[in-house]
């Protein structure tokens, strides 16, 4: 049994389930055609690798990596549910009331990477899987790198300029060593777009967008919603500082304080009770 749960640009998902198994499972697939060159198919026998070494509830688990002349692929933990990102976008405000569970849950998952010694380098709301229980699954590897050691910061060149621009820490944009600082900007961006819908920058350009990471301070959340807390507000302020050791030094530490500090002056409602009580007030 399988059928596809989405396509993009070079890989498919497909949801599996082998003949002599009952449990479900997802693959990978890089189908053959113009994009089964060797490019892409180290890229997701890459992921594999980085992905093998995890295991943490938080982060997908990945099984297997297979190159066949059916193309290549890699099977992977079924967890169907929409990204964080498409849950933004349907209803950002509809996340809050259990917001604090899952950004632990996403620190927790990225911070096990760091323990492990992976960056994961494109951190963002399309790369978590949360479902309606608030569990939270770290997907897509095929951009992490191993930290470099103390030698490999001294005498390493610079690094591609991979990622995505609305979440970039400035020292990717830059082409040097993203340590954990980068994934904990990342993070702080995506932080960002939970509370308000949309990233901390915008721009009409590629280049004016990396310019603002580089240059200009993040929009204080505050001043977007009033009952933002300002110790979030101040937090995520640090997690988005500029230079990498202004900024907490370690995801774990990141987990230890989102678990601690205040979100929202007044807790907001699930989505069907805040329904129920509008209902009401039209009633009366």
């Amino acid at each position: 049994m399988y059928h596809l749960i989405r396509a993009g640009s070079i890989y498919e998902i497909w949801a599996v389930r082998p003949m002599s198994d009952t449990a479900l499972y997802a693959i990978k697939w890089l189908p053959p055609g113009s994009k089964y060159d060797r490019q892409n198919i180290n890229g997701l026998k890459h992921e594999f690798d980085v992905g093998k070494d995890l295991d943490h509830r938080a982060v997908i688990r990945s099984y297997e990596f297979g190159n066949t002349s059916n193309g290549a692929f890699i099977l992977l933990e079924f967890f169907k549910t929409p990204n964080l990102k498409q849950q933004i976008v349907s209803g950002y405000k509809k996340l809050h009331h259990r917001l604090k569970d899952v950004l632990v849950e996403a620190a927790a998952g990225i911070a096990h990477m760091h323990e492990k010694g992976w960056i994961h380098r494109d951190i963002k709301p399309d790369n978590f899987l949360v479902n309606e229980a608030s569990q939270v699954k770290l997907i897509d590897f095929n951009l992490s790198r191993k930290q470099q050691g103390a030698l490999g910061k001294l005498f390493g060149g610079k690094s591609p300029v991979q990622g995505t621009h609305s979440y970039m820490a400035p020292e990717q944009i830059r082409g040097q060593n993203a340590g954990p600082q980068a994934d904990i900007y990342s993070l702080g961006c995506m932080i960002h777009e939970c509370l308000t819908g949309k990233p901390p920058f915008t721009a009409s350009s590629p280049n004016e967008l990396l310019a603002k990471h580089l240059k200009t301070k993040p929009p204080q959340l505050v001043v977007t919603d009033k009952n933002i807390h300002p110790e979030l507000n101040d937090f995520v302020q640090q997690m988005m500082a500029k230079d990498p050791k202004d900024r907490p030094q370690t995801m774990k530490d990141v987990q230890m304080r989102l678990k601690t500090t205040r979100f929202f002056h007044m807790p907001p409602q699930p989505p069907d009770t805040a329904e129920e009580t509008e209902q009401k007030k039209d009633s009366e």
